[in-house]
C-alpha cells in the first residue's frame, strides 16, 4: 500500500487539514470491498476507483463524518482513494448544517450534497490525474467559502486551544476564560465541533498518540505524555477508536492490510 499526505492551498489551510491519496496494488492485492473508519476530529469527502491510472473507473464517493466509535463500512470493490480530511468545526460554514449532523455519518456525496455531489463526481471521474483531481476539490471547497455562513468565532478559539493543547486543557477553565456557562459553551460546542468538549479532548488526544508513535517505541511513554492514567485507560480508548487494541493497529498498518 503507498499512502501519502497532501497539504492544501494557503487559501485552505484553516479549513482544510489535508488532502491524503491511497493506492493498493492490484497485481499483488486483493480488492477492498470494507472501508474502515477509526476516531478522528476530521470530517472527510473520499473518491473510489478501480486503480490509480488515468484510465481507471470511479467507483463511488461519501462524506465520512467525524466519530468517537470505530466502524466498517462494505462498499465497492475499491484499489484506489482520494480524499480530503477537513475540521469538523468548518463544516458550519461549509455546509451550513451544525456539526453534529454529520457525527458519525457514512452517507453517499450524491445524497448529501444532491446534484452538486453529482456534478463534483463527474468532474473527479473524469480528471486524468490525481493533481487534477485535488485541484477540482479545491475549487469546489473555495466556492463554498463565499457562501453566507454560520459561524462562532469564540467556540472556534475554543476548539482551536483544545486541539493545540493536545486534549489536556480542563473544560472548566476553558468556559470561564471565554466568560460563559458551562451549560451554554457545552451547547454551543457540540454544534460547532460535532462533538462535546470532553469527547472531543479524547479524540485530540487520541490523535497525538497516533502522530507521536513513529517518533518512539514506547507506547507507555506516549500514553503517560498525553495525560492517559493509566495502560489500561490508554488500552481501553485505543479499542473504542480503532477496534484494535494498540499492537494489533500498528500491525495491521505495517502489514499494508
Amino acid at each position: 500500500m503507498e499512502y501519502n499526505l497532501i497539504p492544501p492551498c494557503k487559501e485552505l489551510e484553516n479549513h482544510i487539514s489535508h488532502f491524503w491519496v491511497c493506492t493498493w496494488n492490484s497485481s499483488l492485492e486483493k480488492p477492498n470491498t470494507t472501508y474502515f473508519v477509526v476516531g478522528s476530529s476530521l470530517s472527510e469527502i473520499v473518491f473510489a476507483f478501480n486503480g490509480r491510472d488515468k484510465d481507471s473507473s470511479f467507483l463511488f464517493s461519501a462524506i465520512q463524518g467525524h466519530t468517537h466509535l470505530a466502524n466498517q463500512y462494505p462498499v465497492d470493490e475499491f484499489h484506489h482513494l482520494i480524499g480530503v480530511a477537513f475540521y469538523s468545526y468548518t463544516i458550519p460554514g461549509f455546509f451550513n448544517i451544525p456539526s453534529t449532523e454529520l457525527n458519525d455519518k457514512f452517507i453517499p456525496l450524491n445524497t448529501f450534497l444532491g446534484n452538486e455531489g453529482n456534478v463534483l463526481n463527474e468532474k473527479i471521474a473524469i480528471a486524468p490525474s490525481t493533481e487534477e483531481r485535488i485541484d477540482i476539490i479545491s475549487e469546489y471547497f473555495k466556492l463554498l467559502l463565499q457562501q453566507p455562513k454560520m459561524a462562532d468565532p469564540l467556540i472556534t478559539k475554543a476548539i482551536k486551544a483544545i486541539k493545540s493543547g493536545n486534549g489536556n486543557l480542563r473544560i472548566e477553565a476553558l468556559a470561564n476564560e471565554f466568560g460563559i456557562s458551562q451549560k451554554q459553551f457545552n451547547r454551543r460546542f457540540k454544534r460547532f465541533s460535532g462533538f462535546n468538549p470532553k469527547t472531543y479532548s479524547r479524540v485530540i488526544r487520541f490523535e497525538s498518540v497516533i502522530k507521536q508513535h513513529p517518533t518512539t517505541s514506547s507506547l507507555t511513554e506516549i500514553a503517560y505524555e498525553n495525560g492517559y492514567f493509566d495502560q489500561a485507560h490508554f488500552n481501553n480508548e485505543f479499542k473504542l477508536f480503532t477496534g484494535f487494541n494498540p499492537k494489533e493497529f500498528w500491525n495491521l498498518s505495517e502489514e499494508d492490510i
